[in-house]
């Protein structure tokens, strides 16, 4: 068990709301069509931001949250960079000015990013190489949208959320993770950039193996749901957020929701699900907190820490 103890939270919202009215001038829908099918009511677009402009925004929150003046890692999870090299958090450490011994690196695991991102930061603190870890959670997903393909286009938006962590013995986290391998039920491709989906087998991939894979990392723990102060579940869908809280017995109070005004931002929606939350005084020292991202792959990732 690789245990942390988050010191901070910061986040970044586009810098554009975009209700459904704004998207029914833009494509055929309405709504009532995307509140009833996805919950969502809006989302943000940054329309003169890049992705580090967002992470780098997120972090700097984050560190002044901490009281930290140093990191001595930058992990970036995102699978919209502003370029194919060199990569965000190359960029965030630059926009903050960190000292030329930061580890720099991007880590794409798509929606199940940011879970795979803390298990990296996790896993590099415990080896003592590294006293003190950003990890970053960042998208600008609005330029790959496809306004012909209504059912994906109405649900995403672009953010950052950011946490900074340390290794601590008497802190817990555990992970348990896999992956479906499908390359063609939800992608985007390098070279014509657009999100393409197939919503009904992400729907039955997530409520079929999400509430599994909690239950497998409930068991490494020896905890029940019951044990749980907080479940942050990815923002993608209400739908597949009210069958994975109903499966697992996960009372309503306990399953933290914004996806109604924030939309799906892929890895970011954990961090600024976790940043809002604590900036809302929802959190406290030792409260145990679930969160599980799942996404294109089809990958999946759950993970158990203490705040």
């Amino acid at each position: 068990m690789k245990g942390i103890k988050i010191l901070g939270t910061g986040l970044c919202r586009g810098d554009s709301r975009i209700s459904n009215f704004d998207l029914t001038e833009r494509m055929d829908t309405s709504d009532e069509w995307i509140r009833t099918k996805t919950g969502i009511v809006s989302r943000y677009y940054a329309e003169t931001m890049t992705n580090g402009d967002m992470a780098s925004k997120a972090a700097r929150a984050a560190m002044i949250s901490s009281c930290a003046d140093e990191v001595d890692l930058v992990i970036v999870c995102t699978f919209t960079p502003d370029y194919a090299t060199p990569s965000v958090a190359c960029s965030v450490a630059g926009s903050l000015g960190l000292s030329d011994g930061v580890c720099c690196l991007d880590l794409n695991g798509a929606c199940s990013g940011f879970v795979y991102g803390m298990n990296a930061a996790a896993a590099m603190l415990a080896g003592g190489e590294f006293k003190r870890a950003l990890v970053i959670g960042s998208e600008r997903i609005s330029p790959l949208l496809d306004p012909r393909e209504r059912g994906t286009s109405v649900l995403f938006g672009d953010g950052a959320g950011a946490v900074v962590l340390e290794s601590d013995p008497g802190g817990t986290f555990y992970m348990a993770a896999g992956t479906m391998p499908d390359e063609h039920v939800l992608y985007c491709d390098r070279f014509d950039p657009a999100i393409m989906m197939k919503g009904q087998e992400v729907y039955r991939f997530a409520v079929s193996r999400v509430p599994e894979n909690i239950e497998n990392l409930l068991d490494k723990a020896s905890l029940r749901v019951s044990d749980i102060d907080m479940f942050v579940l990815h923002q993608a869908n209400i739908r597949i957020i009210e069958s994975i809280a109903k499966q697992l017995g996960i009372p309503e109070g306990k399953c933290f929701v914004n996806i109604d005004r924030q939309g799906n931002t892929s890895a970011a929606s954990i961090p600024i699900a976790i940043a809002e939350m604590d900036a809302a005084g929802m959190l406290r020292h030792g409260m145990r907190i679930v969160a599980s991202g799942f996404g294109a792959g089809l990958t999946y990732g759950s993970m158990l820490f203490t705040f």
